[in-house]
């Protein structure tokens, strides 16, 4: 099919690089979107916050982040017409790790450390302060929070002591784990079992104005995840080609662990919202609660 003949959009990320990724990749691959007549592109805005402001100012009309930050851009008005469209394929904790140095043998010992986050306003910035809470320690004044960003990705800081824990996806975990630069403590999900955290979102003018267009992203996205659930193999592949750094014995190890606890549905796990929603209220992330009603809108599951 001709681009001339495809409807452009653009799709945000707050960080690219791990298994987040790999339905949009194989989506985009197998000509999904274009199936869809989506002639679609990506654009990194690294951090949850950041991307949250970029769609609030009308830049990008869908992306990918986690509950923690669009909750909060709704609750200090930078993204006031936020909706949530459909869960994300990584939906809850068990996808999101905690990391430490090898040397770390207990999370008390993070008391005076510096804690890697890819921004204090992403996900990890407001997680990771549950994880230090449930450990005992202050995340206000016990350590100090270094903002990654473009490096979120990579292991060298850890590596070279610079930071001592950290929240990570695969395939960093993976490859942190095989090449010993970080022990993994535990999943999120330990901390917070039942947790909606991977969300697709929109504008609500995008939502109002093109429904079938976004049921035809949201369609395409989910195709490419069942399609990767599938058809590990290809998946393999694909990521290597994608990720030619990680040897096969990451990547392997990175789709064992969480390629079959993939939400490729696009459903949202409301009740799990309303504990995001009391988790960041909690901590003082958020200042009102805000209704379902107001922030979801699932028109494009339909």
């Amino acid at each position: 099919m001709s681009t001339n003949n495809l409807t452009n959009v653009t799709w945000g990320f707050a960080n690219r690089g791990g298994h987040h990724d790999w339905p949009f990749v194989m989506a985009q691959a197998k000509g999904f979107f274009t199936d869809e007549g989506i002639n679609l592109t990506t654009r990194t805005i690294p951090g949850g916050d950041a991307l949250a402001a970029a769609m609030g100012r009308g830049e990008i009309q869908i992306g990918r982040m986690g509950t923690p930050p669009f909750l909060q851009a709704i609750d200090n008005g930078s993204f006031p017409d936020g909706k949530m469209v459909a869960s994300h394929v990584m939906h809850n904790l068990d996808h999101f790790f905690l990391v430490v140095r090898p040397d770390i043998q207990s999370l008390a010992e993070l008391k005076g450390e510096r804690i890697g986050v890819l921004s204090n306003g992403s996900c990890d910035g407001h997680l990771m302060k549950m994880e230090l809470r449930r450990a005992g320690l202050d995340p206000d004044r016990d350590v100090t929070f270094v903002e990654l960003r473009e490096n979120y990705e990579s292991l060298d800081g850890m590596a070279r002591n610079e930071y001592a824990a950290k929240l990570t996806t695969e395939p960093m975990l993976a490859a942190g784990e095989i090449a010993g630069v970080l022990r993994l403590v535990e999943p999120v999900s330990v901390a917070e079992p039942h947790f909606q955290w991977g969300l697709l979102v929109a504008r609500d003018e995008f939502v109002q104005q093109q429904p079938d267009l976004l049921k035809r992203l949201l369609s395409a996205h989910a195709r490419g995840a069942r399609y990767c659930q599938h058809n590990p193999t290809e998946t393999k592949a694909m990521v290597k080609h994608q990720m030619p750094d990680y040897s096969d014995l990451v990547i392997d190890l990175a789709l064992t662990r969480t390629l079959p606890l993939w939400n490729v549905t696009g459903e949202l796990d409301l009740p799990g919202v309303e504990v995001a929603i009391n988790m960041m209220l909690a901590i003082g992330s958020i200042k009102q609660r805000p209704s379902l009603a107001e922030i979801t809108d699932l028109r494009g599951l339909g």
